[in-house]
């Protein structure tokens, strides 16, 4: 194929060849610099603040710990009044299991990391496994794009396209499972590019390519789409004899085998059923239309692709340059591409819930900017096209990297407007009926009304914490003495003297970037001081305690209050345990040992000072116990039942029990 420029002709770069060698050592290096420069991109940027504040990344997070500590799935229930689950002796999470295996194996070094620098310091290793994840999917990015016959600089660009210019950057920081997606997808595209080199076929690569499509479904069962697509590409890649292509394909097939054994195998444990995969509360409908899905995400202004993903507007070009002469491509990126975004567009929740861009079809950005590298390697105006868009998506995620998209949302709910909207296929708890109309509340609106985007929520924010325009946030400091405004945001309005969150607040005022945290002498935040690990830890001793397993309750708890010294409640809750079970001085010592932390909040101390001053009065050390409640007192002067306790502590002075 070749393309005419004002004269001048210029041979198309072949965008599959089959018989290309290896990369050179010098290619393979300059592949790992630019792979570095992504990866500290990444760490400059990183911040452990987001994880474990969605149901979605605790779920997996919990299925890890348990994972990791007693070889289970089970978790702490989430959904304590969902009938499916609350006839079942053990809960589990709804999500795949991929990303859980992954932290598992993380989490073998977090309480050596948190022994040493303390503070939650060993949350930081989970946004950096992803940060890796990410990265490697990039270059897996442009090793595609290399096995399709571009050069160095084509595959640069698509590397540095999709890890910067897309919402692959941002999710880095949160715990959701689309960075391992990606990589699965992405890894697997590349095996089988690998493996279809030449007539045969090579049966070792192929085999990776089931492994890693295989894991894929097991990170999220709906990635089960993209198999017949793969399935016929490799199918049309070899050209040899039909034995030849069977035998090249055995360990293909072989290993996706194994993986749907596994997957059916674990899905009986958990559901009681092969097939089940824990979505079967009401929530499991594709129940939006089509084309309001799609238009949603591909192309709304809430959340449309093109607004995340700039680069995709030259989606339509890179089809005109790739049809004919490469219709095996074009048909493996239609057998991928179409499925999933169909499935995902009729999704009751299309958008991902609580999301940056379209979360769901995130891991198909890869194969678009695969598809779209064609546009730089075969046109003079490529690269120009590629600076333009890349500097949008650039920009576009650089505003969910410094400020977390879920403090937007959380404001938007401090004068709760709710929007009526024709939207069908939302599920019932979202919106309320009135006057025959269904008004939402505004996040959900976020979704569908433009002037609610979370693309202009953030730079409004951002406008507000870096130049103090429209509005100054010094009033939300400690001590500012500046009444908290309401500001307009049309169409509405945020009173910000509702807000008393403050974990929001903190998110407000700066993108607690991990590195400028760990330089700054000052203390963390105390929101940001509990390792993910220790919470969930407490989280297994309620399962323990709801199971009745006394014994592995006071292991989780009193893992937990290692992990957390200055966190109140797994004291108290390993101590009530002990307690229970006889073990009345330990549980005494162990309450005790909360008050030896250097710092604690006082509703906390107060907590810990009226139940070790109630173990006082119950062993008859009256002195004791007076000592505790009188100390209780003073923390907190304006208790409603101070003038019990003062009668209480009366009481023990003047008759103490015998």
């Amino acid at each position: 194929m070749n393309r005419s420029y004002k004269g001048r002709t210029r041979a198309a770069a072949p965008v599959v060849s089959a018989d290309m060698n290896l990369p050179s050592k010098g290619g393979t290096r300059r592949f790992g610099w630019l792979f570095l420069g992504i990866c500290l991109v990444y760490f400059l940027t990183l911040t452990d603040t987001r994880f474990y504040r969605i149901g979605d990344g605790q779920m997996m997070f919990d299925t890890a710990v348990s994972l990791r500590e007693f070889g289970e799935l089970g978790i702490a229930r989430f959904e304590k009044s969902d009938p499916y689950n609350a006839m079942r002796k053990e809960y589990y999470s709804r999500y795949g299991l991929g990303t859980s295996v992954v932290e598992a194996v993380t989490l073998v070094i977090a309480p050596v990391v948190e022994k040493m620098f303390g503070e939650g310091r060993s949350n930081i290793l989970f946004p950096l496994m992803n940060l890796l994840i990410t990265a490697l999917a990039a270059l897996g990015v442009a090793g595609c794009v290399q096995e399709m016959g571009a050069g160095f600089r084509t595959c640069a660009l698509a590397m540095i396209g999709f890890a910067l210019c897309t919402p692959a950057w941002p999710y880095t920081s949160l715990d959701f499972s689309e960075p391992l997606q990606s990589l699965c997808v992405v890894g697997a595209l590349w095996f089988v590019l690998r493996g279809t080199r030449g007539q045969s076929g090579n049966t070792r690569w192929l085999t990776f390519a089931g492994l890693a499509l295989g894991y894929a479904v097991f990170t999220k069962a709906v990635l089960i789409c993209l198999i017949p697509g793969y399935t016929l590409y490799v199918w049309l890649r070899m050209q040899g004899r039909i034995q030849g292509r069977v035998r090249a394909l055995s360990g293909y097939f072989i290993s996706l085998g194994v993986c749907a054994f596994v997957m059916m195998a674990l899905n009986w444990y958990r559901f009681g059923s092969l097939v089940r995969v824990g979505y079967e509360t009401g929530t499991f409908e594709f129940s939006t239309p089509l084309l309001t899905g799609l238009y949603g995400q591909l192309l709304s202004p809430t959340k449309g692709l093109i607004f995340y993903a700039p680069l995709t507007i030259l989606l339509p070009w890179a089809l005109w340059k790739m049809w004919p002469s490469h219709w095996r491509e074009l048909i493996l990126f239609a057998a991928v591409i179409i499925p999933y975004a169909v499935l995902n567009a009729k999704w009751w929740s299309w958008e991902g819930g609580a999301s940056w861009g379209p979360r769901l079809i995130v891991p198909i950005i890869p194969f678009l900017v695969i598809l779209i590298a064609a546009v730089w390697e075969e046109s003079r105006w490529g690269t120009g096209l590629f600076f333009l868009c890349s500097s949008a998506g650039l920009v576009v995620n650089l505003l969910a990297v410094m400020l977390y998209f879920l403090v937007y949302l959380n404001l938007i709910f401090l004068n709760p407007i709710f929007f009526a909207l024709d939207v069908e296929g939302r599920p019932k708890h979202e919106y309320i009926e009135r006057d025959g109309q269904k008004l939402f509340r505004p996040d959900i609106a976020s979704n569908y009304v433009p002037a609610l985007s979370p693309l202009r929520g953030q730079v409004w924010l951002l406008g507000a914490r870096c130049f103090g325009r429209p509005f100054s946030l010094q009033f939300l400091k400690p001590g500012s003495g500046v009444p908290p405004p309401t500001v307009k945001f049309p169409p509405i309005e945020i009173d910000f003297s509702l807000l008393h969150d403050a974990y929001t607040s903190s998110q407000l005022q700066s993108a607690h970037l991990w590195w400028w945290d760990l330089l700054t002498p000052k203390r963390r935040e105390v929101f940001y001081s509990y390792p993910f690990y220790g919470i969930s830890m407490e989280r297994q001793g309620e399962r323990a305690v709801e199971k009745k397993d006394l014994d592995r309750a006071v292991y989780c708890y009193r893992k937990s209050a290692e992990l957390i010294p200055n966190y109140v409640r797994p004291c108290l809750e390993l101590s009530s345990v002990e307690w229970e079970k006889g073990d009345r001085l330990q549980a005494v010592q162990d309450l005790l040992r909360y008050f030896e932390q250097p710092v604690k909040k006082e509703d906390e101390e107060r907590a810990a000072r009226l139940q070790l001053g109630q173990y006082y009065e119950s062993l008859g050390n009256i002195d004791a116990a007076v000592e505790q409640f009188e100390i209780y007192m003073t923390l907190h002067p304006t208790a409603a039942n101070r003038e019990s306790m003062r009668k209480e502590i009366q009481d023990l002075k003047v008759h103490p029990p015998k």
